[in-house]
């Protein structure tokens, strides 16, 4: 005898209110929303409007510690969010939502094993895969976020890959295209630190933090402030993960 588990039917209003929810996220309360969100979803993973938004709540869970921390906790939140987002863009291969939380999932998964590691396993084609589903469709989806992504990308590879030379050209577009966005502009200071650019990197992070986030749209600009932060007391001559 087999025995099926069916996942349950979207209850009627339940997109709205996890949308409505979403929307009310602060540097405060960002996480334990992301989580009460991912809660509500987990048993109606199977349907599009449920996965892509579940596949968001874990890998924004993952980004509650600084990149180089909680290598654990995005291992295994990232290959959650790559699965549900792969479900994601099974039962709607057009819309960007499933392809841009699979590359971030690829992303964070990435980080919890190492980056080097998920380049033997394969990881590489998968995030570029995604992102380049996403350019087609939308690049402007989620403030541009791919080009963060594709600019965080090329400064992250392990040489020879890397080239930080595209990883700045890539950033800069996102800094300009999103311009209260934190995220971006912490990116684009290190990538200028790799290269050298330690005078660079010090203007554009001196006008960063003169920007106070939006945090309707980055609710966790307070992170990438501290981070910027962190920046100048080095001078702007150390990457984060050596600070």
């Amino acid at each position: 005898m087999v025995t099926l588990t069916l996942a349950a039917a979207l209850p009627p209003g339940l997109i709205d209110e996890v949308d409505g929810r979403w929307a009310e996220r602060t540097p405060k309360n960002r996480t334990a929303i992301a989580r009460e969100i991912a809660a509500q979803l987990e048993p109606h993973k199977s349907e599009f409007e449920a996965a892509w938004r579940l596949a968001r709540s874990y890998v924004w869970i993952a980004d509650e510690s600084p990149y180089y921390q909680g290598t654990r906790a995005r291992f295994e939140l990232g290959g959650k969010a790559m699965g549900v987002a792969k479900e994601a863009i099974r039962l709607q291969p057009n819309r960007v939502e499933g392809h841009y939380y699979y590359a971030w999932a690829v992303g964070q998964w990435s980080l919890g094993i190492s980056i080097a590691k998920a380049l033997w396993e394969g990881a590489e084609s998968k995030y570029t895969g995604a992102l380049k589903k996403v350019d087609q469709l939308d690049r402007s989806y989620d403030q541009y976020g791919a080009l963060r992504m594709w600019g965080r990308y090329f400064h992250s590879l392990p040489w020879p890959k890397r080239d930080r030379a595209k990883s700045a050209r890539y950033l800069k577009k996102s800094v300009k295209k999103s311009p209260t966005n934190l995220r971006s502009f912490t990116y684009l200071a290190e990538t200028l630190i790799g290269q050298g650019k330690h005078g660079e990197a010090c203007a554009l992070v001196e006008r960063a933090l003169k920007i106070r986030g939006d945090a309707a749209k980055e609710p966790d600009w307070d992170l990438w402030r501290r981070e910027l932060a962190r920046l100048k007391a080095s001078g702007c001559k150390t990457l984060l993960e050596n600070l």
